[in-house]
C-alpha cells in the first residue's frame, strides 16, 4: 500500500537542485520569455496569491504580479496550504487568508494589496485546519473545512469577518477528512471530501474510506454526495467551469502498481465520471493531482509528485497534452490563459492548447495560486 506523502520537503529539496542545474524543466513544447506579456502584466501590481517555502524552514504567503514576481512577502508561523481571498467590492476589505497544510492549527489574515498582517487565529484544542477555506458571496463569512482531532470527522467552520474573524458556527455532516471548499457562482459551494482518518498525516482507515464530492447551498444544507467505484480515490482538491461543472481531482490511495482515473467530473445532479486517459499516463501523475484550473472547455491539472501537468478538453473528455514541469504546483485561469506554479521557481503562461512562456520567478512555490478577484 502506497503512503508516500506527495509533498514531501526532502523530495522537494532534491528537485529544487535538479531545477536549478538544468535537469527536469519542462519539455514537449515551445517556450518564450514572460517579457512578451502584454504591457498591462508586465507591472509589479498584485495579481495572484500562493504560499511558498523559504530557507531554514522559514515559511510564506507570496503576493505576486502576474509573471510570477514577487510584490510582497507575509511571513506565517508554519507551512501553509491554500488561500481565500475576499472581494474588495463586497465588503470594502481587501483580506487574504493562508491555511496551514493539514492537520493545521492556525490561519493568517492579511491585506493582500499592501501586506499587513491583520489577524492570525487558531484552532481550538479539539479541532484542526485541512488548509483549505472560501470567502461567502457577500463577503460576511469565511468558511474553513475542519476536522475534530481524533475522529478526522468533518465540518466546515463559519467565521464572522467583520468581527474579526470570530467562529460562529459550524456545518456538520460533511464526512471523513474534507479538503478543498470552493464557492460556485450562484452562492453555493462544493466540498471534495477525502475519506480519510488520520493520525497527523498517518492514515488509519484505508480499507474502510467514503471519498464524496459534496455540494452544500448557501446556508450548509447538504444538497448532494457522490461518489467514485474505487473508494480507494481520496478526493480532495476542486476546479469549476462556471457552466455548474465541478472537477475534482484524487488522491490513489490503493495499490502502488494501480493507476486509476484521477480526475472525475460531476454537473449538477449527476453522477461522477471519470476524465480519460491511459493508464500508462495516469501513472505519470504518481497518484496525486494537486490544482484543477479550467478554460472554456480545457481543463489542467497539476503533480507534484509527478512532475507534470496534463490538460483534457470536457467536451472530448481526452487528454489533450501531458507536459514535465519539475514539481508541478499551483494552476489559475485568467482572461483566457492558464497559469501554473511550480516548486523549483519556475512559472507558466499558456493559452490551452499553444503559445507557452515561461519565466523563473525564483519563488520555491508550494501546492496552490489563487487569483486575485477584479
Amino acid at each position: 500500500m502506497s503512503n508516500r506523502d506527495p509533498i514531501d520537503l526532502k523530495r522537494r529539496q532534491l528537485l529544487i537542485l535538479a531545477a536549478l542545474t538544468g535537469v527536469g524543466s519542462a519539455v514537449g513544447f515551445s517556450l518564450k520569455a514572460f517579457s512578451e506579456a502584454s504591457h498591462s502584466e508586465r507591472h509589479s501590481q498584485p495579481a495572484l496569491i500562493g504560499n511558498a517555502l523559504g530557507n531554514n524552514k522559514q515559511y510564506y504567503t507570496v503576493v505576486a504580479d502576474w509573471q510570477g514576481k514577487a510584490v510582497f512577502k507575509v511571513s506565517l508561523p508554519d507551512r501553509a496550504h491554500g488561500v481565500a481571498i475576499s472581494q474588495e467590492s463586497t465588503m470594502g476589505f481587501t483580506d487574504a487568508v493562508a491555511f496551514a497544510r493539514r492537520p493545521g492549527h492556525f490561519f493568517q489574515v492579511f491585506d493582500y494589496l499592501i501586506g499587513e498582517k491583520k489577524t492570525l487565529i487558531h484552532a481550538s484544542h479539539d479541532r484542526h485546519f485541512y488548509g483549505h477555506g472560501v470567502f461567502s458571496q457577500d463577503g460576511r463569512w469565511l468558511l474553513a473545512t475542519e476536522g475534530v482531532r481524533g475522529t478526522s470527522q468533518g465540518l466546515v467552520g463559519v467565521y464572522d469577518v467583520a468581527a474579526g474573524y470570530l467562529k460562529v458556527d459550524e456545518w456538520h455532516d460533511i464526512g471523513i477528512g474534507p479538503h478543498e471548499i470552493i464557492r460556485l457562482d450562484d452562492g453555493s459551494y462544493a466540498v471534495g471530501v477525502g475519506g480519510v482518518h488520520t493520525q497527523g498525516r498517518e492514515p488509519l482507515n484505508l480499507e474502510t474510506m467514503q471519498p464524496t464530492l459534496t455540494r452544500l447551498n448557501r446556508n450548509g444544507v447538504i444538497t448532494s454526495q457522490v461518489g467514485l467505484s474505487d473508494k480507494k480515490l481520496s478526493i480532495r482538491h476542486l476546479g469549476y467551469n462556471h457552466d455548474g461543472v465541478v472537477l475534482c481531482g484524487q488522491q490513489y490511495r490503493g495499490e502502488p502498481d494501480d493507476y486509476p482515473a484521477l480526475i472525475a467530473m460531476q454537473e449538477v445532479g449527476g453522477e461522477l465520471i471519470n476524465l480519460n486517459a491511459e493508464p500508462e499516463e495516469w501513472a505519470r501523475f504518481n497518484h496525486y493531482i494537486a490544482s484543477i484550473a479550467v478554460v472554456d472547455d480545457y481543463v489542467l491539472a497539476t503533480s507534484p509528485p509527478g512532475n507534470c501537468y496534463g490538460i483534457w478538453s470536457i467536451s472530448q473528455n481526452r487528454l489533450l497534452e501531458l507536459n514535465s514541469l519539475t514539481d508541478a504546483s499551483g494552476a489559475i485561469s485568467h482572461n483566457g490563459y492558464f497559469y501554473i506554479s511550480s516548486g523549483s521557481g519556475e512559472t507558466i503562461k499558456r493559452l490551452p492548447l499553444e503559445n507557452t512562456l515561461a519565466n523563473q520567478s525564483h519563488i520555491l512555490w508550494d501546492n496552490h495560486w489563487t487569483a486575485i478577484p477584479k
